[in-house]
């Protein structure tokens, strides 16, 4: 009888260990083996990501809606992106006037897109608000390093800064993400794929320095908030973890990844969900914002910022926007199972 309940419980904690194993993996996404076409890494200028990073925080802000300097900071962001490619404002109309996508395209003519964007402005009027100058200044030192390897690419790549981001329109059809969403879809475009860099540059190896929105989430990820964070939907799932190995063949930069349904709270806040009601599939990175603790809040945004991470992350973007070509291989493989599983159906 001993025996009996002796192999019982060990088959229960047999069977523990395998889902406990399962939930792990699914959560954690962990990449196991790493390889690139791709060795050559950029030359990431850690001053240009400062630089960036003063003029919007400083020179450009208050970077709100009730003030004047969104013009000027897309102005700024034109002139700057003008220097690397083709460059265009993208105009659309509010109730509260007129405001510019800043649009830079950059390698071949290709049927598909992969599109980088980031917001532009920021949340309220404080001159010491970061107000995603991180993401900013990450998506413009990318477009540099992007353009000065533009005869690598296979894909035509699509840089875009918004203004209005969720936090400052209480209308989603006047984010600027919605409206260049829209017009990839009106005009029949594909996307490959669409990343959205919202709040990037604040890190912290202290202890308990990270806090997460579910509390059964602190049994996967670190409560040192040391890392940057990739989310995705559940349906791209395949498309997340082939970016998540392209990234750390190229990068140092702890990275965490999780799919979550679109329901996800405060999901629908960031510009990468415009996106995904238009059917594209699209990811969210991040340093996740106000769960993160930073190292001294009476520091200035600047001196908060980890410009060597910043460079990290520009790093691996670029890998990932150079092997795109093994995430349209995966979007044809999901592709032909979900005709294949339709089929069944029928």
């Amino acid at each position: 009888m001993l025996s009996f309940f002796i192999r019982q419980i060990s088959d229960w904690l047999i069977a523990l260990s395998v889902v406990s194993l399962f939930i792990w993996f699914a959560f954690t996404q962990p990449v196991f083996f790493i390889s690139s076409k791709h060795s050559l890494q950029p030359l990431v200028s850690q001053n240009n990501l400062e630089s960036h990073v003063n003029k919007l925080s400083q020179v450009y802000a208050p970077r709100t809606i009730s003030y004047n300097n969104l013009a000027n900071t897309a102005r700024y962001i034109h002139k700057e992106f003008t220097q690397l490619g083709e460059t265009s404002y993208q105009p659309y109309w509010t109730l509260n006037g007129q405001f510019n996508n800043v649009v830079l395209q950059i390698g071949p003519k290709t049927d598909e897109l992969f599109v980088i964007g980031a917001h532009y402005d920021a949340e309220d009027s404080s001159l010491d608000t970061e107000g995603n100058a991180s993401g900013v200044a990450t998506l413009m030192e990318l477009a540099r390093q992007l353009a000065m390897h533009e005869d690598q690419l296979s894909i035509q790549v699509q840089l875009v800064a918004y203004p209005l981001s969720g936090s400052q329109s209480l209308r989603k059809f006047e984010t600027g993400s919605y409206n260049h969403a829209e017009a990839l879809y009106q005009s029949a475009k594909k996307v490959r794929m669409m990343i959205s860099l919202d709040s990037v540059g604040r890190f912290n190896s202290e202890n308990n320095s990270q806090a997460h929105p579910f509390s059964f989430m602190k049994l996967f990820y670190p409560n040192k908030g040391d890392y940057i964070s990739l989310m995705g939907r559940l349906q791209d799932y395949s498309q997340l973890r082939h970016v998540k190995q392209s990234f750390l063949s190229a990068s140092s930069l702890p990275l965490y990844s999780f799919n979550v349904p679109e329901s996800f709270p405060k999901i629908a806040s960031f510009d990468h969900h415009n996106y995904w009601n238009k059917g594209f599939p699209a990811l969210l990175v991040t340093d996740t914002a106000e769960y993160r603790n930073i190292n001294d809040e009476a520091l200035e945004v600047v001196d908060r910022l980890d410009y060597k991470k910043m460079a990290l992350l520009v790093q691996g973007l670029y890998q990932v926007v150079m092997d795109s070509e093994s995430i349209q291989q995966v979007q044809l493989v999901q592709h032909e199972a979900d005709l294949s599983r339709g089929s069944k159906d029928l």
